[in-house]
């Protein structure tokens, strides 16, 4: 069966405006969320949020998955493990390969962040029309496959 077809119009509009929320919501609810929470540099938020989704992937393939320069990644990936936020343990089929996992405190912190977000957009959302605020939360779980179909 043939994949449907939908207009581009409204995918490109629906594409840049996530951008864009992506962008703002980086620069402005991110940032407040960490107030009293344990600092994160944006790429180590990303690779320990990337490490939440996919726990085992090597610093190669983290690198790969979030368009960072390999030794970026594995810088990060270091700063990660000093802290206590990542386990490395050596690959079983190849030991030059180590796979990374969250810990549990990385699991607690990641929790922390994403109620401190969405406590941080609550009023956000309440100086919108209502209707427009229920079909934005309504629409969460599609941006979810969404964002699971762009990951893959």
């Amino acid at each position: 069966m043939a994949a449907r077809q939908l207009p581009i119009g409204p995918s490109r509009e629906l594409a840049v405006v996530l951008h864009d929320i992506a962008w703002l919501l980086a620069r402005t609810i991110d940032l407040e969320a960490e107030i009293g929470l344990e600092p994160l540099t944006p790429s180590e938020l990303e690779v320990t949020r990337l490490l939440v989704r996919k726990p085992g992937l090597s610093v190669g393939e983290v690198a790969r998955e979030l368009g960072m320069q390999p030794s970026n990644a594995s810088a990060t990936v270091r700063a990660l493990v000093a802290r206590g936020l990542l386990h490395r343990r050596p690959d079983d089929r190849d030991g030059r390969v180590s796979r990374l996992t969250p810990t549990d405190r990385a699991q607690t912190i990641r929790r922390q962040r994403e109620a401190a977000w969405g406590e941080l957009l609550r009023p956000r959302l309440t100086r919108l029309p209502r209707a427009d605020a229920a079909q934005l939360l309504a629409a969460a779980d599609s941006l979810r496959t969404l964002a699971a179909t762009l990951g893959e």
